[in-house]
C-alpha cells in the first residue's frame, strides 16, 4: 500500500501497512512536521491533518485515522520560530583548546537551537533555531521515553540527529563557511535528550528508581552520532534524570558558583528543573510541570509563534492581548497563558480550588467576557471567543505552578534557609525570559516575596553550551557543577506531597496597588 504526502507543492509517496494510523506512518518515513504532544494517544487533539480519498476528505486526528491504499495527506509548513539570542550570561573566553569553528548546541524538549562560534576568539558567527523534529512523538520527555520503549529510539534519534545535520549544514551555507572547518561540538539537553541524541536507551530514566545510562560529560566520535563534521562532540554533563546537562550549562553561565548569596535559578520549560546555591554547594531537583507552560496540554495552546496571544492584561475596563506578528489571534502561548490566568484572578472569576465560575456569578462587566463550549465553562479572550481559556486549562496551570512552587519550598527547606535569605531569583530558558514576573506572582508560579529581586537571563542553557565549545576551563568547570549540586528526589517525599497539595490552589484575594 501507499499513501501521498503533501507538502506545499511537493507531493512524495510512501510505503505502509494496513494496520498503520498516519501517525505512525509519518513517523516511520522520518517526517517531523506534525506536532502530537500526547504522543498519539488521541487527547490533545493537535496532530491535525488534511486528507483526501474516498469518503475522507478534510481534517482528521493523524494518530487515530487509519491509512487507506492512495490516501492524500497534505501538511502545513512549518512556522519559523523566534530565536532568542544571548541574555544576561557570562561567557568565558575562548582559548584555543580546538582548531577552526565550533557548534553550541541546545537540545530543548520543544526547541533546538545552534550556534556556529569561532573557536578561536569566541566570535558567534551565526544562530538557527527550529521546533525540536522529536515533537512528533510527544510533547514532553515522558512521552518520548514511552516512544522509546517501545521500540522508536532509533526514529527519534535519527530525527534529531538529521535535524542537527540540516541545522549546521544551513549555518555554513549561511556564512559561506566550511564544513570541513569545524573540528568541535558542545551539546546541552535534559537528561532524556542528550540520551535520545547519543542513541542510549532512556527507559530507566521513566521508572523507579530512575536511573540513566550515562550522565555525560565525555565526548562522543561527531561522524558515529551522524553529525556532518570530523571532530568531537561533548555532551555537558547531567545531575539524575531529571536534572540535566541544561541546569549545569545554566549554573555555569548564570555564575552561580562565583556568588557569596544563595540563589534560586529557575529553568521553566517542558520540564520544571531548578537549582539554589552558591560557591560550591547546591541542591537541585525536578518537578513534574508536564507541557502545559509550553502549550501543550492546553487547548488553544501554541508555539511562540504568529497567532500567539504572548500578553493579556486589563487596562480601562477592557481586556487588552498582543499577538505575536501583528496577525489575527489563533491560539494563546505560555506568557500569555500566564498574563491570562493573572488577569482572571483580578477579575475574580477563578476561585480558590481552580473552579471558573458561571456568567450569571459574574459582575456585567465580567460576565461579558464568560461563556460556554461543549467542555464547560471558558473565559473569552477574543470578543467572538475565537480563543479562550477553559476549565481544564484552569487545572493544568494549576498543576505545572504547584509542582514548581512545591520544589522550591522543599529545596529551600534542604538548604536550610528561610525565603528572605535568598538574594535572587533567576529565571533562564525561553518560557522564563517572556513572562511577566508579577503574573508569574500573582498565579503563584514564583514566590511573591522574591518578586523584586527577580531576573530573566535569557537562554542560560545555550550560554553555557557556548562556553563549552570555546573553552576547555569551562568544561572543567561543568565537571565541578556535577560535582557540587546535591540531587533531591521529590517522587515519593511527604513534604513536597503536603506543600504541593497546598500550592495548587490559588490566592484569590484581590491584589495591592
Amino acid at each position: 500500500m501507499k499513501i501521498y504526502i503533501r507538502e506545499k507543492s511537493e507531493v512524495r509517496s510512501i510505503e505502509v501497512t494496513e494496520d498503520m494510523k498516519i501517525l505512525d506512518a509519518l513517523q516511520a518515513a522520518g517526517i517531523t512536521s506534525v506536532h502530537s504532544p500526547c504522543g498519539g494517544n488521541g487527547t490533545c487533539k493537535k496532530c491535525v491533518v488534511n486528507v483526501r480519498a474516498g469518503d475522507m476528505n478534510g481534517p482528521v486526528l493523524a494518530c487515530q485515522t487509519q491509512v487507506e491504499d492512495g490516501l492524500i495527506v497534505e501538511l502545513e509548513p512549518e512556522v519559523k520560530m523566534e530565536v532568542q539570542q544571548g541574555g544576561a550570561c557570562e561567557i568565558y573566553d575562548a582559548d584555543g583548546s580546538h582548531p577552526g569553528l565550533g557548534i553550541a548546541c541546545d537540545i530543548g524538549t520543544t526547541t533546538v537551537v545552534c550556534h556556529l562560534m569561532d573557536l578561536t576568539t569566541g566570535e558567534r558567527i551565526a544562530t538557527v533555531g527550529a521546533a525540536n523534529a522529536q515533537k512528533i512523538f510527544g510533547a514532553d520527555v515522558i512521552a518520548r521515553i514511552n516512544a522509546a520503549t517501545h521500540g522508536d529510539l532509533k526514529k527519534q534519534q535519527e530525527a534529531i540527529c538529521e535535524q542537527l545535520n540540516r541545522m549546521i549544514c544551513s549555518l555554513c551555507e549561511q556564512t559561506g563557511r566550511s564544513l570541513d572547518e569545524i573540528s568541535y561540538m558542545a551539546v546541552c539537553g535534559n537528561t532524556t535528550m542528550e540520551h535520545l541524541f547519543t542513541g542510549l536507551d532512556p527507559t530507566g530514566i521513566g521508572k523507579a528508581p530512575f536511573k540513566p545510562e550515562s550522565l555525560f560529560g565525555d565526548e562522543w566520535d561527531a561522524k558515529a552520532l551522524g553529525m556532518p563534521f570530523d571532530g568531537k562532540v561533548y555532551i555537558v554533563p547531567s545531575i539524575a534524570a531529571y536534572v540535566g546537562g541544561d541546569i549545569t550549562a545554566d549554573v555555569l553561565s548564570t555564575s552561580m558558583r562565583k556568588m557569596g548569596d544563595p540563589v534560586l535559578m529557575l529553568d521553566i520549560g517542558t520540564n520544571g528543573e531548578m537549582a539554589m546555591g552558591c560557591g560550591n554547594s547546591f541542591v537541585c531537583c525536578a518537578t513534574a510541570a508536564g507541557p502545559a507552560f509550553e502549550g501543550a496540554t492546553i487547548k488553544q495552546g501554541m508555539p511562540a509563534s504568529p497567532g500567539a496571544i504572548s500578553e493579556v492584561s486589563y487596562e480601562g475596563g477592557e481586556l487588552k492581548i498582543k499577538v505575536i506578528g501583528d496577525v489575527a489571534p489563533t491560539g494563546i502561548c505560555g506568557s500569555g497563558l500566564v498574563d491570562a490566568i493573572a488577569t482572571m484572578l483580578d477579575l475574580g472569576v477563578i476561585e480558590y480550588a481552580g473552579r471558573l465560575i458561571d456568567a450569571d456569578e459574574a459582575d456585567e462587566e465580567t460576565a461579558r467576557f464568560l461563556g460556554e463550549d461543549e467542555d464547560g465553562n471558558v473565559f473569552k479572550l477574543t470578543p467572538d471567543g475565537s480563543v479562550c481559556i477553559t476549565q481544564s486549562d484552569i487545572r493544568q496551570i494549576q498543576l505545572a505552578k504547584g509542582s514548581i512552587a512545591a520544589g522550591i519550598i522543599v529545596m529551600i527547606g534542604r538548604y536550610g534557609i528561610q525565603m528572605e535569605d535568598l538574594s535572587e531569583l533567576i529565571l533562564a530558558g525561553g518560557f522564563g525570559s517572556y513572562i511577566r514576573p508579577k503574573s508569574a506572582a500573582r498565579i503563584g508560579l514564583i514566590p511573591p516575596e522574591l518578586l523584586e529581586v527577580t531576573r530573566a537571563v535569557g537562554n542560560a542553557a545555550g550560554e553555557g553550551a557556548v562556553s563549552a565549545v570555546v573553552s576547555a576551563k569551562a568544561r572543567e568547570d561543568l565537571a565541578k557543577c556535577q560535582k557540587e549540586m546535591h540531587y533531591i528526589e521529590l517522587s515519593g517525599d511527604k513534604a513536597f506531597n503536603d506543600a504541593y497539595v497546598e500550592q495548587l490552589m490559588f490566592d484569590v484575594e484581590e491584589e495591592e496597588d
